[in-house]
């Protein structure tokens, strides 16, 4: 008998899967699961969401019941080719786009970006493209896909993990079981990644050349140069239409592991001028008499609320941030002289204000996001950018950044009214 712990989209996914497959099961979340559940219990298989600290580990432990996630218990069964993706940001735009690289191969594309990976045997894809966070990675066990890529790493998702290094190390986990028959692709421009022991095949990419000694890809104006198995040649990036440099980033790290699957460069330049934003990943709302909207509400960490300021260096901006405080320093967006105003909302605006004191004459406080939006309009002049890029959880007032996402659209609508 199995358990399925988290009764969301994941949990339901693998109910679904083992009634298909007449594995017997229970599905149980904190509401109604009681410790004689466990009785007949031989698996437990958890939702991305479970922390490391509920009572269902230590239950688990207690009673010698092996405990895994999702992404561990479909990885068990699936024997198809494996790209798994991880970092701090830019994971699903990276898994977006390495998907629509490989879509000949007919790739299911999932993990914790769209479908959960277990939905991969109902079209029998032999191609899976995960998006996989630290939580993900933490509740695997045998884990090791063909591919890995490491976009970025920094602190982030203190509340889960509790500890910097805990977050770390379930990042370093996935990576640390691959071999010299899987292949890695490594951000060069991380410190971190100078300092970890990989065994698999590595790959780099690079906003600077690469050292003779290494093989990648590297950015140098309009064109990827890239070095693979003594093949050296350029893409040309001219029509990529994704802001900014980390989604350079993300194109490079998705293109090199496309390549070392063997998609050539010329087909990798014609899907190029496709490639779109995803929702709520800077991406452009509507222009409201020359003012300019965009809606990044995926920010959750004060590093992509950098990357987004970063996309408009050439135009100022009205920043719109708040939430629930996750940890980072926001005083560093002080530093970027494109911010003409910062208009902070939500439960923990108090939190946010006391990091940027020393600039008090462009920060303004807001309840709601509402709020925010009709107060970044009134701020505003044309040619001005208004970015919704929040920085911190949406919790205390959405259920989750694609609602959040929504709202901020709706009310970019009502403006143009």
């Amino acid at each position: 008998m199995v358990l399925i712990y988290g009764k969301g989209t994941t949990g339901q996914s693998l109910a679904r899967f083992m009634e298909r497959n007449e594995i017997p099961h229970i599905l149980r979340d904190d509401e109604d699961f009681s410790e004689d559940d466990l009785e007949k219990v031989s698996l437990i298989v958890i939702s991305p969401g479970i922390p490391f600290y509920h009572n269902i580990y230590r239950l688990a432990r207690k009673k010698g019941i092996e405990i895994i996630g999702d992404i561990e218990y479909a990885y068990r069964l699936y024997r198809g080719k494996i790209f798994a993706i991880t970092g701090t940001d830019g994971k699903s735009t990276t898994t977006y786009i390495l998907g629509e690289l490989l879509k000949k191969e007919n790739p299911f594309v999932g993990g914790n970006y769209g479908q959960p990976f277990i939905n991969a045997f109902l079209n029998k894809n032999p191609v899976a493209v995960l998006e996989l966070s630290s939580f993900q990675i933490y509740a695997t066990q045998t884990f090791r896909p063909n591919t890995g890529v490491l976009l970025n790493v920094s602190v982030d998702h203190l509340d889960w993990h509790k500890r910097e290094s805990h977050y770390l190390l379930s990042k370093y986990k996935m990576f640390k079981r691959m071999g010299r028959e899987n292949t890695a692709i490594l951000n060069l421009d991380q410190e971190i990644i100078h300092r970890v022991k990989i065994q698999a095949d590595r790959y780099y990419f690079s906003m600077e050349r690469l050292p003779r000694n290494l093989e990648g890809i590297y950015h140098c104006g309009q064109f990827l140069i890239y070095k693979i198995k003594n093949k050296t040649g350029k893409i040309d990036i001219t029509d990529f239409k994704l802001e900014g440099v980390h989604n350079i980033q993300n194109l490079m790290a998705a293109s090199l592991a496309a390549m070392i699957h063997g998609v050539s460069p010329e087909e990798i330049e014609e899907v190029i001028p496709n490639l779109k934003p995803l929702p709520y990943r800077i991406q452009p709302v509507g222009e409201v008499k020359g003012v300019r909207f965009y809606n990044d509400s995926k920010s959750t960490t004060i590093q992509s609320v950098e990357k987004a300021v970063a996309s408009f260096k050439d135009s100022r901006v009205i920043l719109i941030i708040g939430g629930i405080y996750k940890g980072g320093d926001f005083s560093v967006l002080l530093k970027y002289p494109n911010i003409k105003k910062i208009i902070i909302y939500g439960r923990d605006r108090q939190v946010l204000k006391q990091m940027l004191e020393d600039r008090k004459d462009i920060v303004l406080l807001k309840e709601t996001l509402e709020d925010s939006v009709k107060e970044a309009y009134r701020q505003a002049e044309k040619g001005d950018v208004v970015l919704f890029s929040p920085g911190c959880s949406s919790f205390d007032m959405f259920k989750n950044y694609r609602e959040r996402g929504e709202v901020f659209n709706k009310l970019v609508e009502s403006i143009g009214k």
